[in-house]
């Protein structure tokens, strides 16, 4: 057991340092000069006197569309390249601005008008249509139109960067923009009933009294809380403080098969968001794919599975009436993120569906005779399984959660040999199991907030991407063993 502890210990130290080695070279990049080998072609697109800028997925910052030179391609060429791939604009390169880095900056001008939306989010920029480029809902959460004094150098990824943006538009021809408020026509027809139901939906709303909207505005924001990251990690933190690291283990099985499922279906179906057609539709920020509701999907089996604990014990007639109670929440989920315009009413109805029948397979599996849930998540060979089908589903998907899923299982199987399985968190009071909320959600921010502080060191995405895996790897273990660790020192 010592040499496990030494082996692991030993590779989580080499991990750390080889990102913070790739972390200093990073910032501390050689000055421009042509001459050097170019690696990076990068294109500037200016219309309304804006430049062209996405919101990368991965580092959550600002930054101009362009890429890796492949090594078949000039930099030209990548350039073009890596602009359609982010933003779905095809252009052809004016000229060379400069050389920066190892990257070569080009004036590109986009082949036909740009399509941009009437409408901003809560950037305040105008928004690019692009959710047809290749990278959307991967590397890319949403293009805009930016004035480079918009963007300041925190926001900007490459922040010694921003004060030569205004003179590379400058350098730029203008490209041709064409606004839209509605993109129906592009909608098939089913989605075009969709939209006027929601746009109707909405504009009822939006006529009752004020009181009246609030309280309705109030219930959707309650109704959509089974979704949201907040309410996931208050439920994942009080399940491993009141119930211990088996019940831990359950939930993140479902969660993180949730998630993966959700993930896999919106990038293979790749459906739009009703305001991606109808701008004005918005009524709050979403990214990535509309099918499924990742929300709904995650609520239907929350509240399936809260149904099916809080009635198995107490009889039929008890088990029967709390069901439509279940869908009735699960329905409410739904409701609210059709009112909010980011999913269509399909997208809703096929998540309840598609979650009703998890939540039967997560029930079959519980009271299965021969190797049941509860009997497979305690052993290594489960996580281990799930780790590699997640890790290969990442290889081919290139997509970052993807990544993060497989670091917090891979967190998760190298947490089980620490485990304490004899300790059971019900053996403790409720005071005990106060302190033992308090202190593994202290544990989770801190990871949370040096992941962050980390994560904004560097600008490339591969590090940050590292930065971010390691981070959800070390919650998973502070997570397992943690809450194991603290549970056995409280029980004495």
């Amino acid at each position: 057991m010592f040499a496990v502890k030494k082996h692991i210990a030993g590779i989580l130290a080499c991990v750390f340092f080889l990102l913070c080695s790739t972390m200093v070279s990073a910032n501390n990049s050689e000055p421009v000069t042509p001459e050097r080998e170019l690696v990076g072609a990068v294109c500037v697109i200016r219309a309304d006197n804006k430049m062209v800028m996405l919101s990368e997925m991965i580092t959550r910052k600002m930054a101009l569309p362009g890429g890796y030179i492949d090594g078949k391609d000039s930099p030209e060429q990548s350039a073009i390249r890596e602009a359609l791939e982010e933003t779905g604009i095809d252009v052809e390169i004016d000229h060379l601005i400069q050389y920066r880095g190892r990257a070569a900056i080009y004036a590109c001008v986009a082949k036909s008008p740009i399509l941009v939306s009437t409408t901003t989010d809560t950037t305040g920029f105008a928004i690019v249509e692009s959710s047809s480029s290749e990278h959307f809902g991967k590397e890319v959460r949403r293009v805009y139109l930016v004035e480079p004094s918009a963007v300041t150098a925190e926001e900007y990824r490459f922040p010694k960067d921003k004060p030569r943006l205004a003179k590379w538009l400058a350098e730029t021809p203008e490209s041709e923009i064409s606004y839209y408020s509605d993109l129906s026509e592009r909608a098939n027809h089913m989605h075009q009933f969709e939209l006027e139901v929601i746009k109707g939906f909405q504009q009822s709303i939006k006529q009752m009294s004020p009181s009246a909207q609030a309280m309705f505005e109030a219930a959707m924001t309650v109704l959509n809380l089974p979704g949201e990251t907040v309410f996931i990690a208050i439920l994942v933190v009080a399940t491993a403080a009141m119930f211990g690291v088996k019940s831990l283990l359950r939930l993140a099985f479902v969660l993180l098969s949730v998630t993966y499922i959700a993930s896999v279906l919106k990038l293979s179906i790749a459906s739009p968001r009703p305001f991606y057609i109808i701008p004005e539709l918005k009524q709050a920020n979403a990214y990535g794919f509309g099918f499924p509701s990742g929300h709904t999907l995650m609520a239907t089996v929350l509240w399936g599975l809260a149904w099916y604990y809080l009635a198995r014990k107490r009889g039929l007639r008890v088990m029967y009436s709390l069901l439509p109670v279940a869908f009735l929440f699960a329905i409410g989920q739904a409701t609210a993120r059709v009112w909010y315009g980011v999913h269509f009413i399909t997208d809703t109805i096929a998540s309840i569906m598609l979650g009703s029948g998890m939540v039967a397979v997560y029930i079959a599996w519980l009271n299965s005779e021969d190797n049941s849930l509860d009997e497979r998540i305690v052993g290594k060979g489960f996580w281990l399984i799930m780790a590699l089908i997640v890790g290969l589903t990442a290889s081919f998907s290139h997509a970052p959660d993807h990544t993060y899923l497989f670091a917090v299982l891979l967190g998760v199987l190298l947490s089980l040999d620490y485990v304490d399985w004899k300790v059971s968190a019900r053996q403790l009071s409720y005071p005990k199991q106060a302190i033992s909320f308090v202190v593994i959600s202290v544990g989770v921010m801190a990871i949370a907030s040096l992941t962050l502080w980390a994560a904004n060191q560097s600008s490339m995405s591969l590090v940050v991407l590292t930065v971010r895996s390691i981070g959800g790897l070390l919650v998973a273990i502070w997570l397992t063993a943690g809450t194991s660790m603290i549970h056995k020192r409280l029980s004495r």
